[in-house]
């Protein structure tokens, strides 16, 4: 955990013109962590809530819903106040229901009111060793009509300039917002960091909810923050081309009522899963995780390890690949989870749908995971 706090990103927004004055002003943004009890809370409201709508032994996607308890446990307004505001620029949002745009705008000759934040140059500059960003593994928040959802992303699919980032299709509907969220700095209320948040594209492909290996969406990068998409994986690196090898190293059927049991010789099933999600209760904030493959069918695989909701949409990769040398093949997209009292615990089995499914090409990520992208220019 320490070397992992210690490759917390810091995003910095320099502006100018404050109070009439021509100055730079750096404003810190890095992940956005929560206090491990509200974390736990979140956790907990979700699985009660699942055990409600789903019975065991049944598959549920993962797609945490926010309700105006959950939201306030993160330091947010509540649904009406987020849902009555866009977020086209980074702006840092307050639980009271107060926003401030991180582009301050100069005053005018006259002495007026600032003119708009979209009108005053600044610059957003990417510090320190961590991963921050639009890249596989984010927190990513959908504020849409009267519903507060939380996923996570994706891999990158595109090419620069005009990069998409998957998610799960339950997670949003074609044309539906997607938002990326942040902390300002140390700044906290009430022992709950400031929250950031930014409009960063739209949903352009969706399945919707279609079930388990059916189950993916692409979100357009708006043109203003491409410079932002990183396809590496935070931490873990990769994907590096897809895993498309098929089969059961332990077949138990659990999609039907009368599993079966058997082993699949072919040792490139024999995979290590890596992935990096922002679940309540073991991944908010970015955590590093790794499962068992059970399953790799032509459209969903299944693993057991470390998994929980709002891990919903991230991205898995392989430790290993296909063929001898192949490292951090792109798996799939993480999409729904089991339902067994061991949901409490926050280790279950999942499933997700195939990066090869995915209608769009892959972005190779670099073995090697870095922290972000050089600056860019603020709209």
């Amino acid at each position: 955990m320490k070397a992992h706090r210690l490759a917390l990103a810091a995003l910095a927004v320099f502006v100018l013109g404050l109070c009439g004055v021509a100055q730079a002003r750096t404003v810190k943004i890095s992940e956005f962590r929560l206090p491990d009890s509200r974390l736990d809370a979140l956790r907990s409201d979700w699985v009660d809530g699942l055990l409600t709508r789903y019975p065991q032994g049944s598959w549920a996607p993962m797609r945490q819903e926010l309700t105006n308890r959950d939201l306030r446990l993160m330091g947010l307004p509540p649904k009406r106040v987020l849902a009555s505001h866009r977020y086209r620029t980074p702006t840092a949002v307050y639980p009271s229901g107060k926003m401030v745009k991180l582009a301050a705008g100069k005053r005018s000759k006259q002495g007026g009111s600032r003119t708009p934040a979209a009108d005053q140059p600044g610059l957003v500059t990417f510090a320190g060793t961590g991963f921050f960003g639009i890249r596989p593994g984010a927190w990513l928040l959908l504020i849409n009509g009267d519903s507060v959802g939380w996923c996570s992303m994706a891999h990158v699919y595109g090419s620069p300039g005009a990069y998409q980032i998957s998610t799960a299709g339950h997670c949003g509907k074609v044309g539906d917002t997607a938002t990326v969220i942040g902390a300002v700095g140390n700044r906290t209320v009430n022992g709950v960091p400031v929250p950031v948040l930014l409009d960063f594209g739209k949903f352009s492909k969706s399945t919707g909810d279609a079930g388990i290996g059916k189950d993916w969406a692409l979100i357009s990068v708006l043109p203003q923050y491409q410079s932002l998409v990183t396809p590496t994986m935070a931490f873990w690196g990769g994907p590096r081309g897809m895993f498309t090898s098929t089969g059961e190293i332990v077949s138990v059927n659990l999609l039907g009522k009368q599993p079966t049991v058997g082993v699949n010789p072919n040792p490139t099933l024999v995979q290590q899963i890596l992935h990096y999600g922002h679940g309540a209760g073991i991944g908010a904030g970015g955590t590093p995780r790794s499962g068992t493959s059970i399953t790799w069918r032509p459209n969903y695989f299944t693993f057991f390890g470390a998994i929980t909701p709002g891990d919903s949409g991230s991205g898995s990769n392989t430790l290993g690949g296909d063929g001898v040398g192949d490292e951090r093949e792109a798996a799939g997209i993480n999409t729904h989870i089991y339902v067994d009292p061991s949901l409490k615990t926050g280790v279950g089995m999942m499933a997700g749908t195939r990066a090869t499914l995915v209608t769009a090409p892959l972005a190779d990520g670099q073995l090697l995971p870095y922290p972000a992208p050089t600056p860019v220019p603020l709209p």
